[in-house]
């Protein structure tokens, strides 16, 4: 297994199989290779990217930026605004609001969550969507390099953070994480097998701001500007990873019966973790500890 890190502001690990050794390292070397030249493009850090560039003119030409912009809204559309791309304006008044130590007035967050109705690509992140899809495209150049050796190839998987990939031959064993208990030594919460398919994990549990001595959620609702309660973790098992991303995402926001029909609506699956420790599956694939 190879782990680089940073990359994409989080930890990137890959892992390919082969019979013959030196084939896995070049299936690995080039997912690596892909997913930093895709960091080039996507990057809020770095002022020479596509996506720094979008948000300072709002405008690219880049095709690949274009693509996953545009997917990002349809989420937004589909969702009634559950999922948006651009809640960077409501980010920054509960900021103020910790630093000032009082709660955001109700008709600032409404004014707020209005103008999201007409975004800023000044404001537009992309991160709930972008870790998935470039993990997508790294995995699809695995296959690539695998048949530029030898027609059949054997397996591969990546994970970006949260967002987890595999293809090829096989399945692997994922253990998700007690939202709660996010320590190594602990057992997971659940296992579930994946075998050429995604799986994405969005959670609330340890972001937070704290105004007031009370502590609120980083995870907000776009649509009210307040941050979500009652479902802690989402992880969602999904064809590609850009889907599950989003899905898992959403699901943070949305009521547990919304999330299971959309998750179903995508031939997807769910396990969704209340703040209570309870859980709810869509499927029985979760196999609980």
């Amino acid at each position: 297994m190879r782990v680089v890190e940073p990359l994409l502001g989080t930890r990137v690990e890959v892992e390919a199989t082969s019979r013959d050794a030196g084939i896995a390292t070049a299936v690995e070397d080039a997912v690596l290779l892909e997913t930093q030249r895709l960091e080039r493009v996507f990057s809020i850090f770095d002022p020479n990217s596509e996506m720094w560039a979008l948000r300072r003119s709002g405008h690219t030409d880049d095709e690949e930026l274009q693509s996953v912009v545009a997917l990002a809204l349809q989420w937004r559309d589909r969702t009634g605004g559950a999922f948006h791309p651009a809640v960077q304006p409501l980010v920054d008044i509960w900021n103020t609001a910790e630093s000032s130590g009082l709660v955001p007035s109700a008709a600032d967050l409404a004014e707020s969550a209005f103008e999201l109705e007409t975004p800023s690509l000044a404001h537009l992140d992309l991160n709930a969507v972008a870790k998935g899809w470039i993990a997508e495209r790294a995995v699809d150049v695995a296959i690539e390099t695998y048949r530029s050796f030898d027609p059949q190839h054997d397996s591969v998987w990546l994970s970006i953070g949260g967002d987890l990939v595999h293809r090829g031959a096989g399945s692997i064993a994922v253990g998700i994480e007690a939202p709660h208990r996010p320590y190594d030594n602990v057992a997971p919460l659940a296992t579930v097998e994946i075998g050429n398919e995604a799986l994405a994990t969005s959670g609330s549990a340890r972001r937070g701001w704290t105004i007031g001595g009370q502590r609120y959620s980083k995870v907000l609702d776009p649509r009210s500007g307040r941050p979500v309660e009652g479902i802690v973790s989402a992880t969602v098992i999904a064809s590609d990873a850009a889907t599950a991303d989003v899905l898992a995402t959403t699901a943070l926001v949305l009521e547990p019966l919304e999330s299971i029909e959309l998750v179903r609506s995508e031939d997807a699956s769910c396990m969704l973790v209340r703040s209570d420790g309870s859980a709810v599956v869509s499927s029985e694939r979760f196999r609980r500890g």
